[in-house]
């Protein structure tokens, strides 16, 4: 107070200062936590417990086998075994029914399923299976490739997406198919009319 009068200049000054003060408190806090709610740049890639080299296994379900697998590189994971170079042979009633390359592949320990990956190809008794993606299902025994898929018998072929058949190949369901069949390849049952 001066002479009764209150001095508003310090008052001023006072409340410029605290209102500076909170500004800078919240700028520091909005801008500094922003950072802890950002993403990783790259997926953390999970460590693997272990790698080894010319692996093979086997799945059987009531003692008759389902498949052999061999690959020259297997990285087990928590729940995945990743491979290099798989070849897998899948059997119907205990026959053998088809063998499955390609560059790489996964195996799901839980399911028993197994995915094959890029240049993949299959040899059935009957012709061959090539497609860039071929999942095999265990629970139900089926194939299933979600692209492009080709089946060649003899001079016969088919080309079509999404395929999904017995292991054989002898039924499968494909979208989209196009197709070359000659009747020398095909096998017909003449007892059926």
């Amino acid at each position: 107070m001066n002479a009764g009068k209150h001095n508003l200049n310090n008052r001023h000054l006072h409340i410029t200062f605290q209102v500076f003060f909170l500004l800078v408190a919240f700028g520091l806090f909005t801008f500094g936590c922003d950072k802890v709610d950002e993403e990783p740049t790259e997926p953390v890639q999970e460590t693997p417990q272990q790698i080894l080299y010319t692996f093979s296994t086997q799945h059987a379900d009531g003692g008759v086998t389902r498949w052999i697998l061999v690959a020259e590189e297997a990285t087990f994971l928590k729940e995945i075994v990743e491979m290099k170079k798989p070849r897998v042979q899948i059997f119907e009633e205990g026959e053998w029914a088809i063998t499955i390359t390609g560059d790489r592949g996964e195996l799901i320990e839980s399911s028993n399923d197994i995915h094959i990956f890029e240049n993949v190809v299959g040899k059935s008794p009957d012709g061959f299976l090539y497609t860039d993606e071929l999942h095999w299902r265990n629970s139900d025994g089926k194939l299933f490739a979600p692209n492009i898929s080709t089946i060649v018998r003899g001079d016969s072929t088919m080309v079509g997406q999404e395929l999904e058949g017995d292991p054989t190949l002898e039924v499968v369901i494909m979208k989209n198919v196009q197709s070359k069949i000659y009747p020398k390849d095909e096998k017909f049952n003449a007892t059926e009319n």
